[in-house]
């Protein structure tokens, strides 16, 4: 067996578990994976979407007609497929110099690991913030429906789109438990269930540990530091270095989802000799993925911009 055989046959043995693991390893994206719905592939991903929840109902007698009016509106918006990579490179020569079992699983793990790192980082910021172009649709844009006015198929700066908006609040100010209140009750009214996740800065995130704290003293003492930490509601708080300034975004997680392409879900390309290609004594590999985040149903979540803490 070659020695780029028994670097497949070990690679795929061993260290890709290691690469999957960053839908765990990641709070955040553990947290839009929780939900993730199944899909068959295709060209595009299309998600059903409720223009309106309101149903008919109420009491009744027995002789009366019972009349059910559809109100109901439902519609699809179409995500494209993003597609993300992330590569390394061995030197044959390096190989040769470490060629006993110990080293090769050392040099290997080096290298995994660092493959899985540069994916996991570029997920977890296009996930909050637009990455390059082909990234996949980030929270902010998702939510921010005044810098961001299309998404998918669907223009929310015309009336035809506005049921796509969020709950969104500019130039909000000082941040206040009451600020949240009336986020947290926006979004239930007009999406029927409370956001079940909130992200934002680590200065309002550690604004908002010190006004927990100061509500219940010595209490939070005795409480875990968790990557969530403080509460709101029940609702966690999480904080991401990649969220703008200022910024608090309300999330429903039953609505807001990532969905992973069922075949290209961390597949790996094998290492490949460049040498016969570039005249390099390099052996390359890579783990590609295919994936979107979508959103069902954004009245159901909220943003606030223009937060500042003393």
């Amino acid at each position: 067996m070659s020695i780029i055989s028994q670097l497949d046959a070990a690679t795929t043995a061993y260290y890709l578990p290691l690469v999957n693991n960053i839908y765990q390893d990641d709070p955040l994206i553990k947290r839009f994976m929780a939900k993730s719905r199944k899909v068959g592939g295709g060209s595009v991903i299309k998600v059903p979407l409720i223009n309106s929840q309101a149903c008919s109902g109420g009491p009744y007698v027995k002789t009366d007609t019972l009349t059910i009016t559809q109100s109901d509106v439902l519609t699809e918006n179409h995500f494209h497929w993003s597609h993300y990579f992330s590569g390394n490179a061995l030197n044959k020569i390096d190989i040769m110099e470490n060629s006993d079992k110990a080293q090769i699983v050392n040099l290997l793990t080096v290298t995994m690991q660092s493959i899985k790192d540069n994916l996991q980082s570029t997920l977890a910021s296009d996930l909050m913030v637009p990455g390059a172009t082909g990234a996949i649709t980030s929270v902010k844009e998702l939510l921010d429906y005044t810098n961001y006015a299309t998404v998918g198929d669907i223009n929310r700066s015309v009336p035809t789109g506005y049921f796509y908006k969020s709950n969104l609040t500019t130039s909000a100010g000082a941040l206040t438990y009451e600020m949240l209140a009336t986020k947290m009750n926006e979004c239930k009214r007009l999406g029927k269930k409370f956001p079940d996740l909130i992200v934002t800065t680590q200065a309002i995130w550690e604004k908002l540990w010190s006004m927990n704290f100061a509500k219940v003293g010595m209490m939070n003492t005795q409480q875990p530091i968790s990557e969530s930490g403080p509460k709101f509601w029940g609702t966690d708080i999480m904080w991401s270095d990649k969220v703008p300034t200022g910024e608090i975004y309300f999330i429903n997680t039953d609505h807001t989802f990532l969905i992973v392409h069922p075949k290209d879900n961390l597949q790996w390309s094998g290492w490949v000799d460049m040498e016969p290609i570039k005249r390099t004594k390099l052996i390359e590999g890579s783990v590609g993925i295919t994936l979107q985040l979508v959103c069902d149903f954004p009245m159901s979540c909220g943003m606030l911009q223009g937060v500042t803490v003393a």
